[in-house]
């Protein structure tokens, strides 16, 4: 069995994907996943098959967080007795998981969950950007096996890069719980980072004119502040709710009991235009209709599967008046949730296992990829992305 270290920044508590992956991989691999934590005294995490590390690095944020967490990975790769394959989890890690491998002389995988270059945190830093940018630049030339989470990122990729990248889907593990209709309860829910850009002071503001409504917000980030401003601002705290992050196991408890999962990506910047997140999935999963905001690729899974509905311009006023006249059309939401169980039995990540699993055994193996490749093993991964929006 080879070892295949997975390394990521992120918090390790809530991030679904990685656990995913790791657990695919473990059915045929010795897995270990090695994170950054930023406090000493973070509870180990426990119960899962597969081998977790944090190391620490004393910052917790910025350039000087960025550069540690690179500096500390990059020794721990270098130093580990035995690995075969390093998976750099996004652009932020991938320098230290490039040069360790390369040093090492072991294969170095990448999971490309977004551009990085694009999002908003660094299309109004020009500075910023430009330094990530060569790194991009400087790294994904050089590394062979690329996968990513939607067909335009991967588009995006090859084009800039002339490498195959391939497509593996934010899909939830399929779910043995479905929710029950009940539009009666006007619950919004919320799930995910709280960034900028996501349509939440516009959803949260819309609550204002549709009095009957709730919002759950499962979730921490940047602009959490910003968001309790406006809830006390404008005398929301009855209706408002912040849960702040909750380990990804619990995250299904909140799911279930909403009306409607809320996305309201506003497609500004590229990365946002080409997202697929998790949490759209997560709701469909459940059995849940989405409110979909302007960015394109959740358009069009929601109508699709006519499981929820797309609110085109994303303001108050819009939303607000989408939940009003949804308050008294039971048989529209009834449509809403069937769809979405429609969705449910198609869009789950045991589709993509085994296409995930032959990328990782070309990559030991030292085998080129290839579209071909793809549409041949892949073949239910296609299917997905033809019945999400006609991908050829």
């Amino acid at each position: 069995m080879a070892r295949i270290i997975h390394c990521i920044i992120n918090n390790l508590i809530c991030d679904q994907r990685l656990h995913k992956i790791a657990l695919t991989l473990h059915k045929e691999h010795e897995v270990e996943v090695v994170g950054i934590k930023r406090h000493l005294w973070e509870a180990p995490l426990r119960g899962r098959p597969y081998t977790v590390r944090r190391l620490w690095v004393p910052a917790k944020k910025g350039p000087l967080f960025f550069l540690l967490a690179n500096v500390v990975m990059f020794m721990y790769l270098l130093l580990r007795r035995k690995w075969e394959a390093v998976l750099a989890c996004d652009l932020h890690i991938l320098p230290a998981c490039w040069v360790a491998g390369f040093l090492r002389g072991k294969v170095v995988l990448l999971d490309s969950r977004e551009l990085y270059t694009q999002t908003p945190f660094l299309v109004s830093r020009p500075f910023k950007r430009r330094v990530w940018e060569l790194a991009e630049q400087l790294f994904y030339p050089r590394t062979r096996y690329i996968i990513t989470v939607s067909p335009p990122i991967a588009e995006h990729f090859q084009k800039k890069y002339g490498k195959p990248v391939w497509v593996i889907y934010n899909l939830p593990l399929r779910g043995v719980r479905l929710a029950r209709p009940h539009l009666e309860e006007r619950l919004l829910l919320y799930q995910g980072m709280l960034h900028p850009q996501r349509g939440l002071e516009e959803l949260v503001n819309a609550l204002k004119i549709a009095t009957g409504w709730r919002l759950w917000i499962v979730g921490d980030g940047p602009i959490r502040r910003r968001l309790e401003e406006i809830v006390l601002r404008e005398r929301l705290g009855d209706r408002v709710v912040f849960f702040g992050m909750v380990p990804f196991e619990k995250v299904e408890d909140f799911t279930l009991r909403a009306t409607l999962g809320v996305s309201g990506e506003l497609p500004t910047a590229l990365n946002h235009r080409y997202a697929l997140p998790n949490k759209v999935f997560d709701y469909l999963q459940a059995g849940i209709p989405v409110i979909a905001g302007e960015a394109p690729l959740i358009q069009a899974i929601v109508r699709k599967y006519n499981a929820g509905c797309v609110v085109e311009p994303w303001t108050p006023s819009s939303i607000a008046q989408t939940l009003k006249s949804l308050e008294m059309n039971r048989p529209l939401y009834d449509q809403w949730v069937e769809g979405a169980r429609k969705a449910a039995s198609i869009l789950h990540w045991e589709q993509q296992e085994g296409c995930l699993r032959y990328w990782v055994r070309c990559a030991l193996e030292g085998r080129e990829v290839s579209t071909q490749d793809a549409v041949q093993v892949c073949e239910r991964v296609v299917e997905i992305g033809k019945a999400i929006y006609c991908v050829a």
